[in-house]
């Protein structure tokens, strides 16, 4: 015969192995639900200036060329919430092949908390942070991709990303002083 604390050991074995196969169950099927969202991305300018540019991470404060990017984003992404999304992490990276290899830059990101947030509609937006190549100029780089990139953040579950869209385009080379390039 089993004394209570026996069987509470048990019982609560037993429901320890049930949540465990409900927590592996809800994480392997959480990225296969169906999400339907919209977006469109627009590059309109792309502006190269050589200059010292005030970046805090970055304490050599040499002369550089960085870019400046304006864009449109239009993104209705709360079909993609769910019962196990947390938040959405909404990014925009540069990408582009240049001497130094492949270089992945983000220049703008958002958090997006809930469906109320999930509509974005930004008009004529900069790029939030600094586009810089790391050789100080972008001699040698011949295209580059703008790419809206969305990683859903779960309760519960792995977490991935999930390409949006990519426009190509071109990196102009700054003008020194006198107009030359």
């Amino acid at each position: 015969m089993n004394n209570f604390l026996q069987r509470l050991s048990g019982i609560t074995s037993f429901a320890m192995s049930t949540l465990m196969v409900l927590v592996v169950l809800i994480s392997l099927t959480t990225p296969f639900l169906p999400s339907n969202p919209t977006h469109a991305v627009q590059l309109h300018n792309v502006q190269t200036t050589t200059g010292r540019m005030m970046d805090p991470y970055d304490k050599t404060s040499r002369t550089a060329e960085y870019a400046r990017l304006t864009f449109d984003v239009d993104a209705d992404l709360s079909s993609m919430f769910n019962w196990n999304t947390k938040l959405l992490f909404t990014y925009i990276t540069v990408d582009y092949q240049s001497s130094n290899g492949f270089n992945r830059v983000v220049v703008w990101d958002r958090i997006v908390r809930g469906k109320r947030q999930a509509k974005l509609k930004l008009r004529k937006h900069h790029n939030k942070y600094l586009l810089r190549n790391f050789a100080q100029t972008f001699e040698g780089v011949e295209g580059a991709n703008l790419t809206l990139i969305v990683n859903p953040v779960p309760y519960l579950g792995v977490m991935y990303d999930k390409t949006m869209s990519s426009i190509p385009f071109s990196i102009p080379r700054a003008l020194k002083a006198g107009g030359k390039k």
